[in-house]
Order: structure tokens, then sequence, then C-alpha cells
């Protein structure tokens, strides 16, 4: 095997933006105060600087490479960054399943005495309101996260605030911080103008499953029953939707699905996959990306199936589906506890996949569910306006997937490439998230100027 290389064309830290859109121009959006539109692109240069084409930023003068940048917001301690509450919420969905949704509680920072100087808060009183508010069975929750009692739930419900919903990545939840770094970010922006909620997909986040389904690419429903009751509660109330990787995937699979029906004012994403089959190439032959990252993500994969596979395996007596598995109609039939005890070897998701994922949906391969369900197909159905932020250093997404073409051809979008950043980090001088400061100046400006 050769010896593998680091691109020298994605070092540094001073960074610069490309931004792609529609060569005749991007969707006119309605100005509050003027009788006037701008279009897509044109405010978010104008109102977003920080990613107007051939804008410049800079990042962490150590974190020099996107392996580097991504690798350390996986593995550092950021426990008393972004010092995020959150109150969880049960949300049940048609087909008998449960996720959990966890709502930002600004107000708790004031109940549990936050003291930002030093990040502490009353860990006793917490601690007992987190036993009393806890249901039973339930795995324990990470830092700052309890169950909502049922006056603070008809508080969140009755708001009619802007919702911005947060959908996490593969091996994420609401507890990564990065996804903190954004929802403390927006719950704090103009004075709090924001309601903020992050959905935790299936078994994610501590959330128990109880059907045999898990997520995939094309698994939208529970985004489409999610977003549908928080508009039905609240029918002229906003909502806004940001995807981060492969939440990204399916949030604009859901986007395309709905096209003009969708109920989500603005979007934005950040390093998404668009093209699952070229990441997949990315991660399986670049070795870095191989060795670093993609067993990692598998061997998560790996014990969320481990964690529920009583619930997720065929129950004896179970006949097999008489149709063959697809898109529309997915078996679980293959989590077996046989199946799981093959998974411990696995050493990329491309694996995982190829037993798990790809037969649930009739697909031979991982490769072939891969090209089948990536969101790159729907990309040009999305209605809605969208920022998309994707890095071409990213080591697990991949130059490759970036949606160029798609960019110039939907007036609807409007692709900002860096050159640097990695996976989701983007980490500053201080370790903050460049990226999700851009994406909070986007919504909070979108709220603030377009009708």
């Amino acid at each position: 095997m050769p010896l593998p290389l680091l691109n020298p064309f994605h070092w540094g830290y001073r960074g610069t933006i490309e931004q792609v859109s529609h060569p005749q121009g991007t969707v006119a959006l309605k100005l509050k105060d003027e009788n006037e539109t701008i279009q897509l692109h044109e405010f978010i240069s104008r109102e977003i600087p920080g990613l107007k084409d051939l804008s410049k930023f800079e990042l962490h003068p150590a974190l020099f490479t996107g392996y580097l940048q991504t690798i350390f917001l996986g593995s550092a301690d950021f426990s008393k960054s972004y010092p995020v509450f959150y109150g969880r919420e049960i949300v049940d969905f048609s087909d008998g399943g449960i996720c959990s949704a966890d709502w930002v509680m600004s107000n708790w920072k004031h109940l549990y005495a936050l003291d930002t100087r030093i990040q502490t808060y009353d860990l006793p009183k917490f601690t007992d309101d987190e036993q009393a508010t806890h249901p039973k069975s339930w795995p324990r929750l990470q830092a700052r996260t309890r169950f909502l009692t049922e006056d603070e739930k008809m508080v969140v419900h009755e708001s009619e605030k802007p919702l911005v919903v947060v959908i996490h990545g593969l091996a994420g939840g609401s507890h990564e911080p990065i996804i903190r770094s954004l929802t403390q970010n927006l719950s704090t922006a103009g004075e709090g103008k924001f309601d903020v909620v992050v959905l935790n997909s299936r078994g994610c986040a501590r959330s128990k499953i109880t059907t045999r389904k898990l997520f995939y690419a094309v698994f939208t429903s529970d985004i489409r029953e999610f977003l549908k009751r928080e508009k039905a509660r609240h029918p002229s109330r906003k909502i806004y939707a940001v995807g981060f990787s492969f939440g990204g995937t399916m949030l604009s699979n859901y986007l395309g699905e709905e096209g003009d029906n969708a109920p989500v004012e603005a979007a934005a994403f950040l390093c998404t996959p668009w093209d699952l089959y070229q990441s997949a190439l990315k991660m399986n032959g670049d070795w870095w990306s191989r060795t670093l990252f993609s067993k990692a993500i598998a061997q998560f994969l790996t014990r969320l199936v481990k964690v529920n596979i009583n619930e997720l395996e065929p129950r004896e007596g179970d006949e097999k589906p008489a149709a063959a598995p697809s898109r529309s109609n997915p078996s679980f039939h293959v989590f077996t506890r046989e199946n799981l005890k093959k998974a411990g070897s696995f050493t990329s998701t491309q694996e995982f996949d190829n037993v798990f994922t790809a037969p649930c949906l009739g697909y031979s391969s991982a490769l072939d569910y891969y090209k089948a369900c990536s969101s790159i197909h729907e990309l040009p159905n999305v209605r809605v306006p969208s920022l998309i932020i994707n890095a071409k250093d990213d080591p697990v997404v991949g130059e490759e997937s970036i949606p160029y073409e798609c960019a110039r051809e939907n007036s609807n979008v409007t692709l900002c490439v860096s050159d640097l950043g990695g996976h989701l980090a983007y980490l500053d001088k201080n370790y903050d998230s460049w990226a999700t400061a851009q994406i909070t100046h986007f919504f909070d400006k979108f709220e603030q100027l377009i009708k």
C-alpha cells in the first residue's frame, strides 16, 4: 500500500468562501419593511458577509487540516462549553414508534443558577428534578438534560415564537458539541427570538426504540410528522430547519419530497454528504478517513443495534414478509443476534449498510443503497430557500459529493463552499464554530427581514 498523503492544497487556517448559485439568479425573497424583493444569494452576501463570495475566515492555526479539525471536534473535552439546558419530550409517531425532542430551556439557566464564568450550576437541584421526571426503564440522559414535567411541556407547546428544528448527524444527538454550539447561538439570538428543538433520531441520544425500525437516508416520516404537528399547533408560526451531516441527507430528502408543501420558511445544511456513493468512496479509499473515522461510525451504529436488539430482532414465530423489502415497504428481519455478532468486526459504515440497511430496503448492496437514496436526487425538488455549507477538506463527505451542479440549477439554494473546515468543525482560535455562527446569522436575519 502506498504511503497515504495529505492534500497540501487543503492545509492552513485562513479559509476562503466560494459562493455558487443559479447563473440567472436565485429565488426572490419579500422584504418586510420595503415593497421590494431581494434574491437569496444577494440576501446571504449582504446580511451574512462571512458567506459572501471570496470572503475570508480564520480557523485555529494548530488545526490546519480537515482531519485535525474533525479529530479535535470529536475527541476534545467540550463539557464546559456551550452550557445548554434541554427539556426532553417523548414524541409518538403514527407507526407506534417514538423519538425524543430536546427543547432548549433558556429559563433553566436562572432556575438552576448557571454561572457562565466557571460553567457551574445547581447540580443537586437539577438532579432532584431529573429524578422526579425520569421515566422508568429509560437510560440516564446527558448532562443538563432532563424530561419535561407536564406543566413545562404545556408552556413549551403554547409558545408561538419562530421555531428552529435541528436534525443531527448519523452518530449524534442534542448532546454533541457542534449541536450545542448552534442551539446556544440560536437560543440567544435576537434576545431569545427563537424556540429551538433538536429532533433526536430513533435510538439516538439515549432514546429508546419501541418498534422494529431504525432511521436511514430516505426515512423522512418522523421529520414530516413532527413538523406537521408543530405547524398544526400554531398555523401562523414560522418554522426553520437545519440538518447536520446525515441529518441534512434526511432533511433534504424530506424537503424534496414535499416540494411546495413543506411547512418550512428556510433551511440550512452543514457538511451534508449529498452523494452518499461518492462519500463512501472517500471514506473507504482515503486511508486517513478510513482509519480515523469510518470505523468509529460503524462502531456507533453497531452499539445502537446492540442496545436495542431486544426490540429490533424478529420474534419467535414471526414470518418473513411475503413481499420483497423495498423503500416503500422496508423489512427489518436482518436485525438478528447472528448479524450483530458479525457487526462486532466491522470497520466501515459500508460493511454495516451491506448487512443491515441495504437488505431492509431491498438493495443488494450498500453501494446500490447509496446510489439510490442520496439526497442529491431530491435537492433539485427543494422549494424552500436553503443555505448549504460544505468544506472541500471534509474527510467524511469528500469534495466529489459537493452539489455544485444542483446549486447552479436550483434557484432556491445557495451553496457556500469553503476550502477549510473539516467535517462539522470549523473551529476558530477560541475553539468556537465559525460555521454555526454563520447559520445563526442566516436564520436571525431571515426572521428579521423576510416576510
